[in-house]
């Protein structure tokens, strides 16, 4: 079965994945070059994909759903969307978040997953292996502030920070660089398809959002404290 992934909770990330014989392996993989101008670039960046891995349609489309900055999370889920809507395939949704925490815990037994909120803000997710369980979501995903990471990462002795990018702030030095994978949502999301309770979840492909759109009806929204608004 050839998967196509499309993540923009940061940096856009598209790949296409072959799931046979219960491994999954990568076929191509496009990364844009900012976390801006997703909806100009995501297009192109399927296409791409698709003609490297040499296929014209997938059998299925995997989304990221977040945590991400409102624009670009909506044009990649309205792109994924669509294109599941044109080619009639199934369509499944994961958190990109999870999806990080999900490939960093193949080394290390926790994590805590970060994604770059902007307006000094960050979406974070703390995950860690069980006996029984692919993994367990500890908490999150959370907005902090940039200040809060040396709490959550060095007093609390976490094994490893994974982020979206690299140099977002000096509290995340020393942090290792994973974008949300392809090879990530799509073992994800074929892990939660294993249980009832798991396909419900990737069922839904809302976004996660966990605050209101940098531009709030006309008003462009200050920088954050750290901490959800109602």
């Amino acid at each position: 079965m050839n998967i196509l992934t499309i993540d923009t909770c940061d940096l856009s990330v598209v790949g296409v994945v072959r799931h046979e014989d219960g491994g999954i392996a990568l076929l191509s993989r496009e990364v844009s070059k900012d976390s801006r101008h997703h909806a100009e670039t995501i297009t192109p960046m399927v296409n791409s994909a698709l003609e490297k891995a040499r296929i014209t349609k997938p059998d299925a489309i995997i989304v990221g759903r977040g945590p991400g900055a409102f624009t670009g999370l909506r044009a990649g889920l309205v792109t994924a969307r669509t294109l599941a809507f044109a080619w009639d395939i199934p369509l499944y949704g994961v958190s990109s978040l999870e999806a990080m925490a999900f490939e960093a815990l193949d080394q290390y037994e926790e994590t805590l997953a970060v994604i770059d909120a902007r307006r000094k803000e960050l979406f974070t997710l703390h995950a860690r292996r069980e006996d029984g369980a692919p993994f367990i979501v500890c908490s999150g995903p959370d907005t902090i502030r940039p200040a809060d990471i040396p709490h959550l990462w060095k007093d609390k002795d976490m094994e490893a920070v994974v982020v979206s990018k690299p140099g977002m702030y000096p509290e995340l030095d020393g942090a290792r660089v994973q974008l949300c994978e392809p090879e990530a949502l799509a073992h994800l999301a074929l892990t939660y398809m294993c249980s009832e309770e798991g396909r419900e979840i990737i069922g839904t492909t809302e976004p996660l959002y966990l605050r209101r759109p940098d531009i709030a009806q006309g008003v462009a929204q200050p920088s954050g404290d750290g901490y959800l608004k109602d």
